[in-house]
C-alpha cells in the first residue's frame, strides 16, 4: 500500500488543474492539535477508542476513492490483493475497538468517582482526527485514510488498564460484598430453626413399626444428646480466629483483597508475609 500511497500523490500532481487543488493546502485532518492525546491510561484508551471508531467509520465513504488509486497504481501483488487488505484492516479495527470498550467500561466501574464525562471527551477528542474529512478533497482523505494506523500501544495501554481496573474494583466494590453478606446469613439462620422438627423425624420410625408403640419414647431420649454433639463441633469453627494479616510496615495500612475495607487515600497493590494484599496510603 506504501508503492499505491506514493503513486497516488504523484497522481494529485497530475490533476493540479482540478478546482479542488486549494483544498490540498489545507491541513490533513490528523494534524489537527486538538487531536493530541490525553497521557493517563483512561484518557488515552477513550482517544484511541474515538480516533479508531472514526477511521473505520469512513470505510464506506473512502472506499471508492481507494479502490480507484489501487486500480489506477496496482502495487507489486496486484490489484486483488491490495483491495482484500481493507476488509480484513476493518475487522481488526472492530476487534480493537471492542477490547478498548472493555477497558474503558472496566475503569468506570472500578473508579470511586464518576470518570465517565471526562471519557466521553477523550473520545470525542479522538474522533477530532477525521473532524476535517468533510472539508478535505476525497483523493486527499482517501491517502490520509489509507496510511492511517492507530498508535502501536493502544492495545497494550488498554490491556493495561483492563487489568488495573479489574484488580481495584474488587476492593473498591466493598460497599457491594457487605450488602451481599447479610443475604447470604439469612439463608442460614433458619438452619437452627429446623432443630423442632427432629421430634417428627423421631416419631417416623415409629409410624413405621407401630406395634411396638412403647419403644417409641425410648429412641427419643438418646436422640437429643446425639443433637448436642452435633452442635458442638460448629462451635469451635465459629469462634475461629481468622489468619493474622502481614504486618504493615510504618505508614501503611494493609487491606485484604478479600475482605476490603474502606480507604481514604489511594490503594496499590503489594505483597506482604508472602501474601497478595492491598496498600493503602493518604494522598
Amino acid at each position: 500500500m506504501a508503492t499505491a500511497f506514493l503513486l497516488a500523490l504523484a497522481l494529485l500532481a497530475q490533476d493540479a488543474p482540478v478546482s479542488t487543488a486549494p483544498t490540498a493546502s489545507a491541513p490533513p485532518p490528523r494534524t489537527t492539535p486538538a487531536a493530541t492525546p490525553p497521557t493517563d491510561d483512561y484518557g488515552y484508551v477513550g482517544w484511541c477508542y474515538g480516533a479508531l471508531g472514526g477511521y473505520a467509520d469512513l470505510y464506506e465513504k473512502v472506499m471508492p476513492e481507494v479502490t480507484r488509486i489501487e486500480k489506477a497504481f496496482p502495487g507489486p501483488g496486484g490489484v486483488a490483493a491490495a483491495l482484500k487488505e481493507y476488509p480484513l484492516m476493518r475487522d481488526q479495527a472492530r476487534s480493537d475497538l471492542k477490547l478498548y470498550r472493555a477497558a474503558i467500561t472496566a475503569a468506570e466501574k472500578a473508579s470511586p468517582r464518576p470518570i465517565a464525562e471526562y471519557g466521553a471527551a477523550a473520545i470525542k477528542k479522538g474522533r477530532s482526527v477525521w473532524g476535517g474529512s468533510d472539508q478535505v478533497d476525497k483523493a486527499r482523505l482517501a491517502q490520509v485514510w489509507m496510511s492511517w494506523s492507530p498508535p502501536s500501544d493502544c492495545e497494550t495501554r488498554a490491556k493495561t488498564l483492563e487489568t488495573k481496573s479489574n484488580l481495584f474494583g474488587q476492593a473498591l466494590n466493598y460497599n457491594v460484598k457487605k450488602d451481599q453478606t447479610p443475604a447470604e446469613a439469612t439463608p442460614a439462620m433458619p438452619a437452627p430453626e429446623a432443630a423442632p422438627a427432629e421430634a417428627p423425624a423421631m416419631e417416623a420410625p415409629v409410624a413405621e413399626t407401630p406395634a411396638p408403640a412403647p419403644d417409641a419414647p425410648k429412641p427419643a431420649a438418646p436422640k437429643p444428646a446425639v443433637v448436642k454433639t452435633k452442635t458442638k463441633p460448629a462451635l469451635p469453627a465459629i469462634g475461629a480466629k481468622p489468619a493474622a494479616m502481614p504486618l504493615a510496615q510504618k505508614g501503611e495500612i494493609v487491606i485484604d483483597p478479600n475482605d476490603p475495607k474502606p480507604c481514604a487515600g489511594s490503594l496499590t497493590p503489594a505483597k506482604r508475609g508472602g501474601k497478595n494484599v492491598l496498600i493503602c496510603k493518604a494522598d
